[in-house]
């Protein structure tokens, strides 16, 4: 079977899930309410940091709890769907598709972040265009 490409996995169609968390795990308790997201939905909640702005892995969480009804957002499933938003917009800017284009996966890469060391595609083209809204490189 052919492994699913980066647009592909960020496209699927499975829906998000919100649960109750089943036992204290990283910054959640034990019965929160917590939202299993999507690469889709992190996409959008990207589109919606302002250009020269950028958002913490907590921040990005926070925000995708409240717009779907959760207490908190779950880090791993969030961290791995950011990155595969951050693959896929590599591979559309190395393809030279224009900044403008794409999602702004770069706002939620802080300098030092581990994503940086964890994308395979665009890494020098997002840390340009974090240079080039101003954001530390």
């Amino acid at each position: 079977m052919a492994r699913k490409s980066w647009t592909e996995r960020v496209n699927d169609a499975r829906p998000h899930e919100v649960k109750p968390c089943a036992k204290d795990f990283a910054d959640i308790k034990r019965g929160q309410r917590m939202l299993l997201t999507t690469a889709r939905d992190v996409a959008g909640a990207l589109r919606t940091i302002p250009r020269g702005q950028e958002v913490d892995m907590k921040t990005l969480r926070a925000h995708l709890a409240r717009a779907f009804q959760a207490e908190t957002a779950c880090p791993v499933v969030t961290g791995i769907h950011l990155r595969a938003v951050a693959e896929m917009v590599g591979e559309q800017l190395d393809a030279g598709v224009p900044p403008r284009d794409v999602v702004p996966v770069w706002r939620a890469m802080p300098e030092g972040a581990p994503i940086w060391k964890r994308i395979e595609n665009g890494r020098s083209r997002l840390a340009a265009q974090r240079k080039a809204e101003g954001l530390p490189v």
